[in-house]
């Protein structure tokens, strides 16, 4: 689907206080029929591509290594000695058993603790001295550690106390101190005060305080621990998880084995599939048969089907036009057979990718910014395509195809998002199709990733439908946040991860936010000054339609003694984007 432009032509007659306006353009948007059958796709598949996954549809939802928002939540939905046990924090006996409802001894809660901080392997090498008398030999070092670190001072009389069971309230002061609350002096807390600053602290719910004389289960014991590894560090203000992994106190190792561990998710059993399917579509095999469980079976197959023919489509570079399936059951298994229908040929894709890295070596140049290499691809295509304006019935099947949009010159918004997708991630920037709506007809654009931060292009509505014969680069939808673009977008929000940053906007970066009718008076006053032909600014004022732009044009004309004598304008009321161009002047 294609955005349409009104662009206004104005002929200014000197010495004459008179506008002749004439409406030199008025193209309806059209539909592109079939999208349906599009499927994001991309050749090869970017290294960051998972950050454009919401974490329910990441294959990997540690793939760079970074603690972010989102990792942190799905890390949280862990259960707490199922987390703790895999990262060697919560141990068992040589039987397995994690003995969660043991009572738990002072030493236990001890140890307990320094593995969480991470501090094992260092305390274990360190020789710290302790006062204590009745700590046994093995348990030396952590004592030693919690001691030097000041998370423990014992229970008096140069005692530790190790073999006493431990109540809730003294391991809560041991998390408290690791969260960086100190009870010396009572600076923070008191022995008191421990339940309420635990609950202040949220290392309680509310009500839990009531119950922190019992003794401490070695199930509480590790409840307690992993949530106090998601609240902020008093000094630091960041979880504590996050300062100790910072720190490399927690290896990137222990948590990526933690990311891999959990593969309970119904989306896991469908990345199985994803190698075979790989493999299948190199070859271009028309028929695929995959063994899915009875859970997969019951869940929405079609859609989990969608995703992962997405992924294959991203790493292959081999598009599908569509496809069919069968489902067969076989006793309590099932096969999913399907039919798939290639864009291309086998030798298509080979001139596919070899025109692909033709246009790469073309427009991208070392050393560029993923922000550079993204408004060139950008540029090419709104430059090197032009919008098949047919009725649907009539628009030729090339124009849905990448391949077939590079021959002929000619595309649709599925070719145009096909290609964004394609050539971005072969120059090494994060890049999937967002599949919606606009204008109440299907639509697609693309989703990109600079600098850790997400935004919409599209590319298509950038390159709009006009009799104004002028090869125009537009930037009306050049990386938006979704509040931006959802004023005339929509789609599954679900399915795609927010974008909320507005640094890499063109108009943004390019500093062209213009808030008030004053800045747009002196903007046009200095374009006059300077003779420039063409200016593009983005109007954010409290009330759009307050703003003039002939009254405005022609107030400054005036002083400037009439010089221009023409120019065209267009306006996005959408996205408050004005464009004046081909400017003439009487000089």
């Amino acid at each position: 689907m294609r955005k349409s432009v009104k662009s206004i032509v104005v002929f200014l007659l000197s010495f004459l206080f008179f506008i002749n306006v004439n409406i030199a353009a008025s193209a309806e948007s059209k539909s592109d029929a079939g999208l349906k059958a599009a499927r994001q796709v991309s050749w090869p598949l970017s290294t960051n591509i998972e950050v454009l996954y919401p974490v329910h549809l990441r294959r990997d939802v540690f793939f760079d290594g970074r603690l972010t928002g989102e990792n942190i939540e799905y890390l949280k939905s862990i259960p707490h000695t199922e987390a703790l046990s895999a990262l060697n924090v919560l141990r068992g006996n040589s039987d397995g058993n994690l003995m969660l409802d043991k009572f738990t001894e002072r030493v236990e809660g001890a140890v307990m603790l320094v593995r969480l901080l991470g501090a094992e392997e260092y305390a274990g090498s360190a020789g710290l001295y302790h006062p204590f008398s009745d700590v046994p030999d093995w348990a030396n070092p952590y004592i030693g550690y919690l001691y030097q670190t000041g998370l423990t001072n014992g229970i008096g009389n140069n005692k530790f106390g190790s073999r006493d069971y431990t109540d809730e309230k003294s391991y809560l002061a041991f998390l408290l101190r690791a969260l960086g609350y100190s009870d010396k002096n009572g600076r923070d807390f008191t022995w008191d005060t421990v339940g309420s600053t635990a609950l202040k602290a949220g290392l309680l719910v509310p009500g839990e305080e009531v119950l922190i004389s019992n003794l401490l289960k070695r199930e509480r014991l590790s409840q307690l621990s992993w949530r106090a590894m998601f609240l902020n560090h008093r000094v630091h203000n960041k979880p504590l998880l996050i300062c100790l992994y910072e720190q490399g106190m927690i290896k990137h190792e222990n948590l990526a084995a933690l990311f891999a561990n959990n593969r309970n998710r119904l989306i896991d059993q469908w990345f199985d599939n994803l190698s075979k399917l790989e493999k299948a579509f190199v070859g271009h095999d028309e028929k695929i048969e995959l063994t899915i469980s009875q859970k997969q079976k019951n869940s929405n197959y079609h859609e989990y089907l969608e995703y992962v023919l997405e992924r294959v489509q991203l790493s292959t570079g081999v598009f599908l036009h569509e496809y069919s399936i069968e489902l067969w059951q076989y006793g309590s298994n099932y096969t999913l057979i399907l039919y798939p229908r290639y864009a291309n040929t086998a030798s298509g894709d080979a001139k596919l990718r070899q025109l692909v890295d033709e246009i790469i070596s073309g427009i991208i140049s070392p050393g560029m910014t993923d922000y550079e290499k993204v408004k060139a691809v950008h540029d090419y295509l709104v430059t090197r395509l032009e919008y098949d304006t047919r009725e649907n019935q009539e628009v030729a099947p090339s124009s849905f195809s990448a391949l077939g949009a590079l021959e002929t010159g000619i595309a649709v918004c599925k070719a145009y998002s096909e290609l964004m997708a394609l050539i971005l991630n072969r120059a090494g920037v994060p890049c999937r199709i967002v599949v919606g709506s606009a204008n109440r007809t299907e639509h697609a654009w693309n989703m990109v990733c600079i600098d850790g931060e997400l935004y919409h292009v599209d590319t298509t509505w950038d390159d709009p439908v006009s009799n104004y014969k002028r090869n125009t680069i537009r930037y009306d939808y050049f990386n938006l946040s979704d509040a931006d673009i959802g004023r005339d977008h929509y789609w599954n929000r679900n399915n795609y991860p927010a974008c909320t940053s507005t640094e890499q906007n063109y108009f943004v970066k390019n500093n062209l936010i213009y808030k008030n009718t004053e800045d747009f008076r002196a903007a046009i006053t200095e374009l006059v000054e300077n003779r420039k032909t063409d200016l593009t600014i983005r109007y954010l004022g409290d009330n759009y339609n307050e703003i003039d732009i002939h009254r405005i044009i022609n107030e400054v004309n005036s002083v400037s003694g009439y010089v221009i004598s023409r120019y065209v304008y267009s306006v996005n009321e959408a996205m408050g984007v004005i464009y004046l161009e081909a400017i003439e002047y009487n000089e």
